[in-house]
């Protein structure tokens, strides 16, 4: 999946495309995929395996304004009890890990923010490092407790979440609101997958199906 600045409507982006003037923009958007069997929350399976999978591409430098000069690639499936999502990112930097509070690092940290009931609603951070470390936070209340898993090679890491999704306060099928970022301890860069352009804004992940029941 391409993410592309979306800065102008869909109109007016479709006419410069007709010109010839600019390529076809696009929303931060991902419609969530169903599956019937749990894809492995091993972080040393291969990433073929975890699928059926929405894929985001944290392609923003949030820090410096510019494209990532990594690349990041989140992947999310659900089978309407849990979010599964898997981070593999590429680093030519030296891999840090670190103890998470608040939903932040001294070490390398990816993250997930998710608001399932709307703007007003409670907002969740869910985070992790290269090793697996983990926490999680909430706007209000308290966050539920997940599993994350990390693994590191030569160039690079993965962290895969399991998120119980009754823990979430208005969890439905439908829109919410959702980020994908990462932070490079040894860079100082932060890359985020929903963007204007300028800063990190929320895009819009679709769960297409009945979601939080019991786990």
């Amino acid at each position: 999946m391409t993410i592309v600045k979306p800065i102008m409507t869909f109109a007016l982006a479709g006419l410069l495309l007709a010109a010839g003037a600019l390529p076809a923009l696009a929303a931060s958007a991902i419609s969530v995929p169903t599956t019937h069997t749990a894809p492995p929350v091993d972080p040393r399976a291969d990433d073929a395996n975890f699928q059926p999978a929405a894929v985001a591409q944290l392609g923003w430098n949030s820090t410096q304004s510019r494209d990532a000069d990594e690349q990041t690639v989140a992947r999310v499936t659900t089978d309407g009890t849990y979010l599964y999502v898997r981070f593999d990112a590429a680093q030519q930097e030296r891999i840090n890990s670190a103890s998470v509070t608040d939903g932040k690092s001294d070490g390398d940290l990816v993250w997930i923010d998710l608001q399932p009931g709307g703007t007003s609603a409670t907002s969740y951070r869910f985070a992790a490092t290269p090793d697996g470390s983990s926490g999680a936070t909430a706007s209000a209340g308290t966050a539920p407790s997940f599993q994350a898993s990390g693994a590191t090679y030569d160039g690079g890491y993965t962290v895969t979440m399991k998120i119980p999704i009754a823990g979430l306060q208005g969890a439905q099928s439908g829109s919410w609101s959702a980020q994908f970022g990462r932070s490079v301890k040894a860079s100082g860069q932060q890359f985020v997958w929903s963007h204007d352009g300028n800063v990190a804004d929320s895009g819009t992940m679709t769960m297409t199906t009945s979601v939080g029941l019991t786990p």
